[in-house]
């Protein structure tokens, strides 16, 4: 197996959609094609669902003095 690049590790590091498309693909269930094919507002509308769901945990955990 050959080692991913440096610039594999930093592009994770710097760019939240890379990242992004890498964590849908595995909640999901689809590959890293089938995300970057899926229709821009559809895109859009998993991050907003995603971040608003990390949101809300982070307050409960927050209201429950984590």
């Amino acid at each position: 197996m050959r080692v991913p690049r440096k610039a594999t590790w930093l592009r994770f590091e710097t760019d939240p959609a890379f990242s992004f498309d890498f964590f849908l693909a595995e909640k999901l269930g689809k590959t890293i094609e089938e995300i970057q094919a899926m229709p821009a507002l559809r895109y859009m509308q998993w991050g907003i669902y995603f971040g608003r769901k990390a949101q809300a945990q982070e307050m409960a955990a927050k209201r429950a003095g984590r």
